[in-house]
């Protein structure tokens, strides 16, 4: 049977946190909850408890994969129409057409190593159909990307929810690392933000996020800063309720310029960082300390969010600090 990351909850609940679960789009809804001990196990895309679970789909992927390969593949993922395989998957004789027709899917790519420059560029190879273009939807929002161009990552999508969830009225956002408008599509769609700064290196980025905007009815209140921000987010000087610094593995060259891209009064700053896990609270502390002591203000820790694990030992954590 295939194998998911699981979501244990009471039996008496098991209805609510799968409807929760699912409007945050987390659910795996091509395989069926099941019982677990006295519990709930509900196949989610993200978690470190994985499970087997029983298919709740009759062209279910791992089964095409069982039926007409002899190794299948252990991860893959969809995105929009388009079947990404893990790096260095090895395809030599399989029918690719016929997998794409009973998956129900146009294309088919295999991933390759994201490029560690300041563009951060995708490298995935296409394989099967004519174009990298994609629509994937997320929590009521469609991203619309050239998945062999520029990345996306699907271990972020709780955190992409999460500040989709966050009350945002009125404010002024500055999106220090757009990319494809991962967080800035979220918020203009859930968190009624008056404006979002949205800026990028990448042009290929920059033209999914114009894609984006439109398919979202989200143009008006997004203004696209295309270069590096480092330049960029000087133009941005005390106009910001709320900067996201969404960079990773460090987003510490951007620290003093979006203390100064809050306003006089002071703002919320999400700092992104992978951090060793042993180190993630003292880490949380001389950040917050760092921010006070270059603002000559105030901070405040209003939540720490451990994102996913990025490598042995590593995770990626969001730290929520208020500067007052």
């Amino acid at each position: 049977m295939p194998k998911s990351p699981a979501h244990i909850c009471a039996r008496n609940e098991a209805n609510s946190v799968y409807k929760n679960l699912k409007k945050m789009g987390i659910v795996n809804e091509n395989l069926k909850p099941m019982p677990y001990d006295d519990m709930i196990a509900i196949p989610v895309t993200e978690g470190e408890l994985v499970l087997e679970f029983e298919s709740n789909i009759k062209h279910d992927p791992n089964l095409i994969f069982q039926s007409v390969l002899d190794n299948p593949p252990k991860k893959w993922q969809i995105l929009g129409d388009m079947l990404v395989l893990q790096e260095n998957t090895n395809i030599e004789g399989w029918p690719l057409d016929k997998i794409a027709e009973e998956i129900g899917v146009k294309k088919i790519g295999i991933q390759a190593p994201i490029d560690e420059g300041i563009m951060r560029q995708s490298n995935l190879n296409l394989v099967f159909g004519e174009s990298g273009w994609v629509v994937h939807k997320e929590n009521h929002v469609e991203y619309e990307f050239d998945a062999t161009k520029v990345m996306y990552s699907a271990g972020n999508v709780t955190e992409r929810i999460r500040m989709a969830k966050m009350d945002m009225t009125d404010e002024i956002v500055i999106d220090a690392y757009s990319g494809i408008g991962y967080y800035t599509l979220q918020i203009l769609k859930h968190s009624n933000a008056k404006k979002v700064h949205a800026c990028d290196i990448n042009p290929d980025s920059i033209e999914a996020l114009r894609r984006g905007l439109k398919r979202n009815q989200s143009e008006e209140r997004c203004e696209i800063h295309q270069g590096d921000n480092r330049n960029t987010l000087r133009e941005l000087k005390s106009v910001a309720d709320r900067v996201i610094l969404g960079l990773i593995p460090s987003s510490l060259n951007s620290w003093g310029l979006a203390i100064n891209c809050l306003k006089k009064t002071g703002g919320i700053i999400h700092v992104h960082m992978n951090v060793h896990e042993s180190e993630i609270d003292s880490w949380s502390e001389k950040t917050s300390d760092w921010f006070a002591t270059v603002s000559g203000k105030n901070t405040k820790i209003l939540h720490l969010e451990k994102v996913k694990k990025y490598s042995p030992g590593i995770r990626h954590v969001v730290l929520d600090l208020e500067i007052y």
